[in-house]
């Protein structure tokens, strides 16, 4: 279990240890036997810039309508590892960073979950939530990813990858802690999860 315990300040001007993370799903819930098919992360620790993603085969067949959305289909997970083979290396890359997420919640509930059942504890871990604060500062006509990044003028390549959807996340947050740092909110506390 990696120890979470340290205070840890976001400072909107040069945010650092952030580690981006989206998936994609065979469904919306966990708790019914979804699970996670892509996987994709992005470190900035100190101005480096680490990449992690893979495919994973989830052990059951990916809903057509799940498909549709992701244009991620059973072939294409068939010879991909299993979340098992693959969590610490997931939880190696996450390490002490802070995650951020948009949609945090659904995220991290599927991550955590299925680390969990990998023998790996994510409690604690400390994360920002882009779609909380686009919420909570910003007035967006649509607070979807993908919609955000066209109001502030960044093009998504290819929107439900996880690998896409984290460098379109990465542009937003840095929109969303500039402008939050130009109207005085210098720090931002994230939240525990639980």
């Amino acid at each position: 279990m990696t120890d979470y315990t340290d205070s840890k300040i976001l400072h909107t001007k040069s945010p650092d240890d952030l580690v981006f993370l989206d998936i994609e799903t065979t469904g919306l819930d966990c708790s019914k036997g979804a699970k996670i098919v892509e996987i994709a992360m992005l470190k900035l620790k100190s101005g480096v810039e680490e990449r992690y993603e893979s495919l994973v085969n989830p052990g059951q067949p990916i809903p057509s309508e799940c498909s549709k959305i992701h244009s991620i289909y059973d072939n294409m997970v068939l010879n991909s590892p299993r979340f098992k083979d693959i969590a610490k290396d997931i939880s190696d890359f996450i390490g002490t960073g802070t995650l951020v997420c948009h949609n945090a919640k659904f995220d991290l509930t599927f991550v955590s979950k299925e680390l969990k059942e990998s023998g790996i504890i994510l409690k604690g871990a400390r994360y920002i939530d882009t779609l909380k604060l686009a919420r909570q500062y910003f007035s967006f006509d649509s607070n979807v990813l993908g919609n955000i990044a066209a109001a502030i003028g960044v093009e998504a390549d290819i929107k439900h990858r996880a690998m896409a959807d984290v460098l379109t996340m990465v542009s937003v947050a840095k929109y969303i802690f500039k402008n939050m740092y130009r109207k005085g909110i210098d720090s931002i506390e994230p939240e525990l999860f639980d």
